[in-house]
């Protein structure tokens, strides 16, 4: 059933080859009225191509026919005729289909496979339609083959033109404004080039190479528009001949010649630059993608760049074989303390490296360039500009760029990862030395209360004037105080039995003000700087009695190689987060909220910062033979015990600070 869309095809395809035989009919000067450019042929290849066989062919039929008719007036010779007209564009549609010719011609092979195409193909309707008009009488029989040769070449250029024309533009013409408006320019310059070209060959009586005025615009097309271009202006130009032809022959005769010059000329040129149309266009294609593949290479370095300067937390550096910087982002300017206009250009050792580490690094460098493989992470200790040690950690990779070899640094600032591992280590050795050291003391009781009773029972039994009573009373006195270094090692092991009580710290410290004094000697002033806010914690009052002693006594011993000194005690009332309290203490058990803190200050020697991490270890003790070490160790166990934390500040030569907070007692 023939659809309405397929109608109406139909009746544009006849509409098309009839008004393409019309200009074609232009250049027919033989009696049998053939002609060297036959553009229906083109036509009718064209839309058979693309509109398939049933509305090409149909329409292509109904143009001829009526072509045919209105020239001769024969229904049956107009009839004949459509049949080999119909038999090439079929053949030739059917060839371009199953030989995968690319109807956009982007290739140089697609353009020589449809000329090839259309030489073969264009022989059958010229050969057949001039024997059926030698045989109705319109053509000699004598020039017969003259006429063949005629049409012959007028279909092939038929398919050229108005064929190639189709084929390119049909799918292919979405373009720029731009380019449009180009076009049309270069249609009008065709139109005066060929206007002119046929006024100097057919006034100026110039020979036929004065159509070469056509070729700066079919140059320009095809360098231009490549196949697009080509196909306008080639039609552009038969157009515009066809238009001139009868203005011209009514002035003066044509002769033979000219047109088979002209056609000659026209196909050479049309077949030449449709081939070259191809390279052109590949060559523009590898343009195209080594612009586009340019600007994506710099998109992607961009990207990356932007994201090596925006890293917020990893400092990242390039770096030249000779270890100089090519590359330093913002968060190498926050971790180091140089300004890229500072760093860029120089080496690590201006910086932050000294001889010996740049030395180091410069071996990394040489050892990742020979491998070609990313470098172990490494450490490094490093000063910044402000004078601040930081530790960080450093991984180094090699980059390709050019024939040359860069390296990228990746640094991430580990330092309070350091002193957490630092604390973390300190608790649990701490943990460990108060479980061996609560172990060995439980055993040990049990053994000195065997010793005092049975040395109590051995003075029992003897006279109070035996002379073993004296010894037994010097084994009752040493076990006594082993029995206190007992208690001692109990307290830092958190393991002996206490009574928390809501006790008040400023009360304690104000009650012990008497015994301090006593204790310290009159060389050391007591001074109180007690807060007026609440200080009252749960603990057992005893036990904190034992702390202030403690803490007191450890800063007399750091004040008397001076001879004199001040201690302070304070107080005050803090409010401690979670993140504080990591930075603080190593503990995972301290909650978040109101402590009350002492503070215990004294002028002493101070402590040497590679001993402050020992200072709380049991049996650790600077002061000589007869210390046990275990004053501080016992606070440290003790403070633990009730959930709170201890820290330590000390420079040599100007004292130290101990700061003891405990959980605020909410009533």
């Amino acid at each position: 059933m023939i659809t309405l869309a397929t109608a109406w095809k139909t009746g544009v395809t006849a509409a098309a080859y009839a008004l393409a035989a019309w200009v074609s009919l232009q250049f027919a000067y033989l009696p049998d009225r053939s002609s060297l450019i036959w553009l229906p042929a083109g036509v009718a290849l064209g839309l058979t191509y693309w509109w398939g066989y049933r509305v090409g062919l149909l329409g292509t039929g109904l143009g001829v026919i009526g072509v045919v008719y209105m020239v001769w007036r024969r229904w049956d010779l107009a009839l004949l005729s459509a049949i080999p007209v119909l038999i090439q564009a079929g053949t030739a549609a059917t060839l371009l289909r199953s030989l995968r010719v690319d109807p956009r011609f982007l290739h140089w092979r697609d353009v020589v496979w449809f000329t090839g195409i259309s030489l073969v193909t264009a022989i059958v309707s010229p050969l057949l339609n001039t024997v059926l008009r030698v045989e109705y009488g319109i053509t000699p029989s004598q020039s017969w083959a003259l006429s063949v040769l005629h049409r012959w070449m007028g279909d092939v250029m038929g398919h050229l033109v108005a064929g190639g024309f189709l084929l390119v533009w049909w799918n292919n013409w979405h373009m720029r404004k731009r380019d449009y408006v180009a076009l049309i320019g270069l249609t009008l310059l065709c139109g005066v080039s060929g206007w002119g070209s046929f006024y100097l060959q057919r006034v100026a009586v110039l020979p036929a190479p004065a159509l070469s005025m056509l070729l700066p615009v079919f140059v320009a097309a095809t360098f231009l528009y490549q196949h697009r271009g080509v196909t306008l202006i080639a039609l552009v130009s038969v157009l515009t001949l066809a238009i001139q032809v009868p203005y011209w022959e009514a002035a003066q005769p044509i002769d033979l010649r000219d047109y088979v010059f002209g056609w000659l000329f026209i196909f050479l040129t049309l077949s030449t630059l449709m081939v070259i149309t191809g390279p052109i266009i590949q060559q523009q294609k590898y343009t195209r993608q080594i612009e586009e593949s340019r600007q994506e290479l710099e998109s992607a370095l961009q990207q990356v760049r932007d994201i090596l300067e925006n890293a917020p937390t990893v400092a990242m550096q390039i770096y030249d074989e000779q270890g100089r910087i090519l590359f330093w982002n913002r968060a190498s300017e926050d971790f180091y303390g140089f300004t890229k206009e500072q760093a860029e250009g120089k080496t690590l050792d201006a910086l932050i490296f000294t001889p010996e580490e740049q030395e180091a690094f410069l071996q990394d460098l040489q050892e990742v360039a020979r491998t070609g493989k990313p470098a172990p992470l490494r450490e490094w200790r490093i000063r910044t500009a402000d004078g601040r040690e930081r530790v960080i950690l450093s991984s180094l990779f090699p980059i390709r760029q050019g024939g040359t070899t860069r390296f990228i640094c990746a640094d991430i600032d580990i330092t309070e990862r350091k002193a957490l591992e630092q604390r973390l280590f300190h608790a649990e050795k701490m943990e460990s030395i108060g479980r061996l050291a609560g172990g060995i003391a439980h055993d040990f009781n049990n053994l000195l209360t065997a010793i005092i009773g049975f040395a109590e029972l051995a003075q029992a039994r003897l006279p109070a004037e035996h002379p073993v009573q004296s010894d037994l009373k010097h084994i009752i006195e040493a076990s006594e105080r082993a029995a206190k270094l007992v208690r001692q090692l109990l307290g830092y092991a958190r393991k002996q039995l206490t009574q928390p009580l809501p006790t008040e710290i400023n009360k304690v410290v104000r009650e012990l003000l008497p015994l301090l004094g006593r204790t310290l000697g009159e060389n050391i002033r007591v001074q109180l700087q007690l807060t007026d806010a609440d200080t009252t914690v749960m603990i057992d009052p005893s036990q904190f009695e034992q702390i202030i002693l403690n803490l007191a006594l450890n800063a007399r011993d750091a004040m008397n190689s001076k001879g004199s000194g001040q201690l302070t005690i304070r107080t005050r009332r803090e409010t401690y987060n979670e993140e504080q309290l990591r930075n603080i203490s190593e503990s995972e058990d301290l909650a978040p909220g109101e402590y009350v803190c002492l503070l215990v200050e004294d002028t002493g020697e101070g402590i040497p910062a590679e001993l402050r991490d020992r200072i709380f270890e049991p049996f650790f003790s600077t002061k000589g033979l007869g210390n046990t070490g275990l004053g501080l160790a016992t606070v440290y166990g003790v403070v633990r015990q009730n959930r709170g934390f201890i820290t330590v500040e000390s420079e040599v030569g100007k004292g130290t600070t101990f700061c003891v907070c405990l959980p605020a007692w909410q009533a």
